[in-house]
């Protein structure tokens, strides 16, 4: 893992990668005046970080018991990431309106591209695959919105090719883009029903 210091804090480069991703689809969203989804958006990346950092409570309780001050630096590690993903989508299904579903999708493609991105160049790992990455995704993000909830399986396909190149196809990353992908084809499916 590459760290990166920033006055006297040394943070993780995947963890300054996603708050590129997330302030840039955050501007985006201001950027085309979707102020409804902005404020959905900015609290579901609010439930996310907050569960995520904080869920070191539940999974390693011992620690924050000796060491109160880990609660700054330590986080759940994936079980946070999972159970942090599960809080923000559940909040997100309660609070996006139908018609926004779509662009909400959009906006996680955008956010899982951004991040793919800026891991890569923060890392010292943007090559040529890398950039046919975002290249790729780009790409996807130009089809148009109402068909979002099936781009995001192709983008989610487009992601799992590049990982299985890495020797990563089975990682918790890959599970938790496929469950993302479930959870928007199953809030697409649910507009067209109800």
């Amino acid at each position: 893992m590459n760290w990166w210091t920033i006055g006297s804090l040394t943070v993780p480069a995947s963890q300054i990668a996603m708050v590129i991703a997330f302030l840039l689809a955050a501007l985006i969203l201001w950027l085309k005046k979707e102020r409804l989804m902005l404020d959905v958006y900015g609290n579901a990346v609010f439930v996310f970080i907050f569960t995520w950092k904080l869920s070191i409570l539940l999974f390693n309780f011992s620690i924050v018991k000796q060491t109160p001050l880990s609660l700054l630096y330590f986080n759940g590690g994936w079980k946070g990431v999972w159970l942090g993903a599960a809080l923000a989508l559940m909040y997100l299904a309660w609070r996006c309106p139908r018609e926004k579903y779509m662009l909400a999708a959009w906006v996680w493609m955008l956010v899982l591209i951004v991040f793919g991105m800026a891991d890569s160049l923060l890392t010292g790992q943007a090559g040529v695959l890398a950039f046919l990455q975002f290249a790729g995704g780009v790409a996807l993000l130009a089809i148009p919105r109402r068909e979002a909830g099936r781009t995001v399986w192709l983008l989610t396909l487009w992601q799992l090719l590049f990982m299985s190149l890495a020797d990563e196809l089975f990682s918790p990353s890959s599970l938790l883009y496929v469950s993302v992908a479930c959870f928007f084809t199953f809030i697409g499916r649910r507009k067209h029903v109800g």
